[in-house]
């Protein structure tokens, strides 16, 4: 694991969420990333090369340590598959993505899910007809190394729902200032 990345992974549970039509965005491009509606491998694509996907957890998990508005979320499951990957464009790393998966009797999605090994979820999910993004929640995120942007999807695919949170590091394209001529 990236160590540049270990600070990151501790603020994902300090985050302060808020509805998009409550927040204020300082850009037009740092809307367009954190309301986003396909998937954020998609667009990370565009700015790089080639984007890789580090597994940093991938486990099951029993849900006893999940804030209330995430079990809410998720329908009070009693176990999740924790994923949390970096996401890297060109080998910088970009953002931190953790999703949360429910296990589900009678579901084959949740093992499908489990075994992704190092392909990017969004590219998973986003190849089925049958998705949807029901909820989406952005934040701001103060840093010693300054402003950092976070989003939180709940989407959700063959009715199996789950819970995806990224935060962008500071080497993210949606830092990297518009040339503007």
């Amino acid at each position: 694991m990236h160590q540049s990345v270990s600070p990151y992974l501790s603020l994902l549970n300090q985050i302060i969420w808020q509805e998009c039509e409550n927040f204020y965005f300082p850009t037009p491009k740092i809307r367009q990333w954190l309301q986003e509606q396909g998937s954020l491998s998609q667009l990370m694509r565009n700015y790089c090369q080639a984007l890789s996907v580090e597994v940093l957890r991938h486990d099951w998990q029993a849900t006893t340590w999940l804030a209330a508005q995430e079990q809410s979320l998720l329908g009070s499951p009693h176990r999740v598959l924790v994923r949390q990957v970096l996401l890297s464009g060109d080998e910088t790393p970009w953002v931190i993505g953790h999703t949360l998966i429910p296990q589900l009797d009678h579901s084959d999605l949740s093992n499908r899910l489990f075994q992704l090994g190092s392909s990017s979820l969004g590219d998973f999910v986003f190849q089925s007809d049958d998705v949807q993004r029901d909820v989406l929640q952005v934040a701001k995120v103060d840093t010693e190394d300054g402003v950092l942007w976070a989003r939180r999807s709940r989407l959700q695919m063959a009715h199996q729902p789950m819970l995806v949170t990224e935060l962008f590091l500071p080497d993210a394209p949606v830092y990297v200032k518009e040339n503007t001529q």
